[in-house]
């Protein structure tokens, strides 16, 4: 199938089957000068737009808009047109098509043995411009001024067209027999004959969209490829040694710049590290202390800021360092990590510390325990003050219903525990308001958890503990102390503590099914009000009543009020509210700024609140009634105030 693959560097695919829109939302033209070209580039900067435009991919430009270029030379001495973009993307309204998922991505590669990686040719370029759209693009150089017919490198939504429209090309292929990312392909099979089928089908759609490959890039028929900065074999994934090599030789991070390229470097592979949120927290507490790049604070006068280009100096400390080298080890020894198979079951393992949150997704593939994934994450300051079984039970909700939601939806799973406080929690504890919503949130998974000592529990134990971070003997021994006694008194065998996911199930959907419920405080009335008890009339319970009001009464009410009269006056006739008005009443320059969500409906103020697509009215009070409002739903529904 020679005519999927591109024949000459200028020989780009083209489709017309998705075009480029750049919608604005700020219409208003801009215009940049051009800026100077290096007299040794002039003729290789106008041979490349000659090539261009002999390719269709640019034309001559009449534009409003004008954005500078910047050459940049590639490593075997040919240069490439660059442009600067950024004026154009703040005025661009964002596209919301997401990019997919690696770690989702890469659990679809279960089972395959075989692999072949392709690679579009200069795949914007396959793309065609909105016609309207064409002279957004419109750049100036010193030897011309064009606009580009294809979709161009550097314009925001670049990447979300190119994936809308490799979806729809792949259509039910994706994920099934093929990962599209972008403009990189890895297709896989379990063996050699599905293989070639797959590849074939694979061809045969990218040949009906008109897109071409780039045969120098393409790998066909691996056991073992390279796919976007991993090794991907049948073995599971990897990080690929020629990225990770770079961090043997990488210097030592001296400025804000230069941290936050290595941190920006060693997330990527964050999910083969064990404990990553905690060995990296000495690095990112150090970004910490500086102004934002946008909006920086008014407040000249507010705590003083470190300057971004300035040396870290003696804030580099041994803490840093060592958090800096131990990340390099674990990088160049990480381990290799299995796909996913939604087939089998999951073993979760959960554990938290005062420094952070850790867990370890695994499973039993072919007799062997095989890591899926490893997360961590570190602790807000609020986090930090939790008790340690809170800590746990947040642990246990991050990892399931946030980190690995994608692989344990659906899925049947067991979560090993060092947490004896934890189990009791799930069993008969009383919870606080935020432990019902986490266990509302569980209550969509099917699971049972299983206590484990934490000496058998150290790779989750490790994930959320810094390693060089030693806590006083006296905590820790209280700690432990505390969580015995907890176990000896609400747990009778702990060799053999394990809840069934039938309990589990059971005491979240219980919580759930309560926390949709409005808190009552009468569920029913008799028809008259003379069969309710003497013991339950006002006199007896001391509870203010709020007065019923009819409509017309409540229109009486709120046009007796000064301000509210003023703000009815002014949606009922359109006439502003004088200045020395705003000036004589206090709480109109308040009712004010909230008028566009106010409205009349049958001559009764009202606030609209929209919360999760569902509108609702508050009734505005007049100052008459709120402090009896107040009083009964503030004071008499419970709360006790400081004085307990």
């Amino acid at each position: 199938m020679p005519e999927v693959f591109a024949h000459h560097d200028l020989d780009f695919g083209r489709t017309s089957q998705v075009k480029h829109h750049i919608n604005l939302h700020d219409n208003t033209p801009f215009k940049h000068r051009a800026r100077p070209i290096h007299p040794h580039d002039i003729e290789a900067v106008r041979k490349h737009l000659q090539e261009l435009l002999d390719a269709g991919v640019i034309r001559e430009s009449e534009s409003s808009f004008s954005s500078p270029i910047v050459v940049v030379k590639k490593k075997n001495g040919d240069i490439r047109l660059c442009i600067d973009y950024r004026k154009l993307n703040l005025q661009t309204i964002k596209d919301a098509y997401p990019l997919p998922n690696l770690e989702e991505s890469f659990s679809a590669l279960s089972g395959a043995r075989w692999f072949s990686v392709l690679d579009l040719k200069s795949g914007y370029y396959q793309i065609e411009m909105q016609e309207e759209d064409k002279a957004k693009t419109a750049f100036v150089t010193p030897l011309g001024f064009w606009e580009f017919n294809r979709m161009p490198q550097g314009v925001t939504n670049a990447p979300s067209t190119f994936q809308r429209l490799m979806e729809k090309c792949m259509g039910s292929l994706h994920l099934k027999e093929v990962l599209v990312f972008i403009d990189d392909l890895i297709i896989f099979a379990d063996t050699l004959e599905e293989h070639e089928r797959r590849l074939l089908r694979v061809l045969t759609k990218l040949k009906e969209y008109g897109l071409k490959l780039s045969p120098d890039k393409c790998k066909f028929l691996q056991t073992s490829v390279r796919y976007l900065g991993h090794v991907v074999s049948e073995k599971g994934v990897e990080t690929d040694p020629a990225k990770v090599a770079t961090l043997k030789s990488w210097p030592v991070p001296h400025n804000l710049k230069t941290l936050r390229s290595f941190l920006g470097f060693a997330g990527y592979y964050r999910r083969f590290i064990k404990g990553y949120a905690t060995i990296v927290k000495p690095l990112n507490d150090l970004t910490r202390g500086y102004s934002p790049a946008r909006n920086p604070s008014k407040d000249k006068a507010a705590t003083p800021l470190f300057d971004p280009k300035q040396s870290f100096g003696a804030r580099w400390t041994p803490r840093c360092q060592q958090a800096f080298t131990t990340l390099i080890e674990k990088f160049t020894t990480a381990p290799v990590l299995g796909f996913a198979n939604p087939a089998l079951p999951y073993i979760l393992h959960t554990d938290a510390s005062t420094t952070g949150l850790g867990a370890a997704l695994y499973q039993e593939q072919e007799g062997a325990l095989r890591v899926i994934a490893f997360a961590s994450r570190g602790l807000s300051q609020s986090e930090s003050r939790y008790p340690a079984h809170k800590l746990e039970f947040l642990a246990l909700k991050w990892s399931v219903t946030e980190k690995f939601q994608d692989y344990l939806y659906g899925a049947n799973f067991t979560v090993v525990t060092d947490s004896n406080p934890l189990t009791y929690l799930l069993t008969s504890a009383k919870l606080d308001a935020t432990g019902h919503r986490w266990l509302a949130a569980l209550s969509t998974f099917s699971f049972k958890i299983q206590y484990r000592a934490g000496k058998q529990n150290l790779d989750a134990d490790a994930l959320s503990r810094l390693p060089h971070i030693e806590s006083s003997p006296e905590v820790v021994q209280r700690d432990h102390e505390l969580l015995n006694q907890f176990t000896q008194q609400h747990l009778a065998d702990i060799s053999d503590a394990e809840i069934s996911s039938a309990v589990v199930d059971a005491i979240c959907q219980s919580c759930f099914v309560r926390s949709l419920v409005d808190t009552t405080l009468v569920e029913s009335l008799s028809v008259t009000v003379d069969s309710i008890p003497e013991l339950f009339n006002e006199d007896s319970h001391g509870l203010p009543v709020v007065p019923v009001l009819s409509h017309a009464d409540l229109q009486d009410k709120q046009r007796a009020d000064p301000g509210l009269r003023e703000i009815i006056h002014q949606l009922e006739t359109g006439e502003k509210v004088p200045p020395t008005v705003r000036c004589e009443i206090p709480e109109l320059p308040l009712l004010l700024r909230e008028l566009n969500k106010l409205e009349l409906l049958n001559g009764v103020l009202y606030r609209k609140r929209n919360e999760n697509e569902h509108l609702s009215f508050q009734l505005v009070l007049p100052e008459e009634l709120r402090p009896t409002v107040l009083q009964s739903l503030h004071d008499d529904m419970g709360h006790m105030g400081i004085e307990r």
